[in-house]
């Protein structure tokens, strides 16, 4: 195939990834972490009027660099969760372009393309398409700085990059000595001080997080950059892996300046984060690729490889995405998807059946136990993590089939589904 007809191909597979992570997009929101801390952060901060950290031990990361959750509150004040994953599914769309014009600089439109095509047809990038995470936005942010030819251009970047993620300011340095990113980060630095009296909040508060440099255990983290490429769970394949061994036999590689430095900041980091911790290099990888694709004759197998990667990545992609076409067709009700859909056993929660709408008025005040991921709950609510002893609080949900507190003493049950796994009892003042 010549070069002008591979390129449209490429073009068009990445077209066609983007359609198909756009079914995704368009859904109601699965994924845990966005459950738990982006979107529901994002929630709490429009409803408190503050960004400030949220107290407790469930909603610790809330004090780390949070521009990525201020952006999903703005999108929740517009509209809901899918306005945030549009956002992030558009950021996915953003550092794909950037792959390609990254490479475009030294190669030819064919070799580019295929950088992009490699990158954004992963399983990773797909999944990461369909969520409201923040993985995307820092990672199109670090490539816009790659980009940048202009110093003020590269900082803002990185100043961007900085106030989304907290891996930013170490990367920051692979690019440039300069340390924008930490200006980034100072103004939630400066919020979190004057809240809570410790600027690098979570960091020091013994809330227990440091072993998620060890998840897993060692041999776990030691052996991250074969899983990276071979471990199902990471979602990104060999594919990548394979064409940069070969890349390497070709000169010159100004790339590995950054890739070799990114490499090792990525292994440092924490164990957990499977992949999407890894897309920075993974970005690096497919974009010093490219000299494979900018010689005369490319194997045919090379371009097989890119073309497998391809296929996995859009038919995976779309067969994962299936269940969301009934409810954004409205063929099925948003309770009905996410009863069949959400992991009630992991934390979750959803008023499947309304009772919490029609039961729960705005002047009540709901005090929750056990219930993990909370962007879901639509009624006052305090977690016990971050509950005042001196509110008084009408009613108390527990989730997980777990038993009341006994401090508690014995409420009246109101409500208990075993869908949902959550008991509401009616907490009666004092006589």
């Amino acid at each position: 195939m010549n070069s002008k007809k591979l390129a449209k191909l490429f073009l068009f597979l990445i077209i066609l990834q983007a359609l198909v992570n756009l079914i995704g997009a368009l859904g109601p929101e699965l994924g845990f972490d966005a459950l738990w801390y982006h979107l529901t952060e994002a929630k709490l901060f429009l409803q408190t009027k503050s960004i400030a950290p949220i107290p407790g031990n469930l909603l610790y990361w809330s004090g780390l660099p949070r521009l990525g959750e201020m952006i999903y509150a703005f999108a929740l004040f517009l509209w809901d969760e899918r306005l945030a994953k549009l956002i992030h599914w558009f950021f996915g769309i953003v550092s794909a372009y950037l792959v390609y014009r990254l490479a475009r600089r030294s190669k030819p439109k064919p070799a580019a393309l295929a950088s992009s095509l490699l990158f954004y047809s992963t399983l990773l990038v797909g999944w990461l398409s369909t969520t409201s995470y923040i993985d995307l936005m820092a990672t199109a942010f670090l490539l816009m700085a790659l980009f940048a030819r202009q110093w003020w251009g590269r900082g803002l970047a990185l100043v961007l990059a900085g106030a989304t993620k907290f891996h930013a300011l170490a990367y920051n340095f692979v690019i440039t000595f300069t340390p924008w990113s930490l200006l980034g980060a100072l103004p939630f630095a400066l919020v979190n001080y004057f809240s809570t009296n410790n600027p690098v909040y979570p960091f020091l508060e013994n809330f227990g997080f440091g072993q998620d440099w060890l998840t897993h255990g060692f041999v776990f983290w030691l052996s991250r950059p074969l899983r990276l490429f071979f471990d199902p769970l990471f979602r990104v394949g060999p594919v990548i892996l394979i064409l940069f061994i070969v890349s390497l036999k070709h000169k010159p590689r100004p790339w590995l300046k950054y890739i070799i430095p990114v490499f090792f900041i990525w292994f440092l980091g924490p164990g957990s984060g499977f992949g999407r911790f890894g897309l920075f290099l993974i970005a690096l990888l497919v974009i010093n690729s490219a000299v494979i694709f900018s010689i005369k004759k490319i194997p045919y197998l090379i371009t097989s490889l890119v073309l497998l990667q391809a296929v996995v990545g859009i038919t995976g992609r779309a067969y994962a995405n299936q269940k969301y076409l009934p409810v954004i067709l409205g063929q099925q009700s948003k309770a009905d998807f996410l009863a069949k859909n959400l992991k009630f056993h992991f934390g979750d929660f959803y008023d499947i059946d309304s009772f919490f709408a029609k039961t729960i008025k705005p002047t009540d005040k709901v005090l929750v136990y056990h219930i993990h991921n909370l962007y879901y709950l639509n009624f006052p609510f305090d977690h016990s993590t971050w509950a005042d002893p001196q509110t008084n609080y009408t009613h108390v949900l527990v989730g997980d089939n777990q038993s009341l507190p006994k401090k508690h003493g014995n409420l009246p049950l109101l409500y208990q589904n075993p869908t949902t796994r959550v008991k509401l009892y009616l907490n009666e003042p004092n006589p």
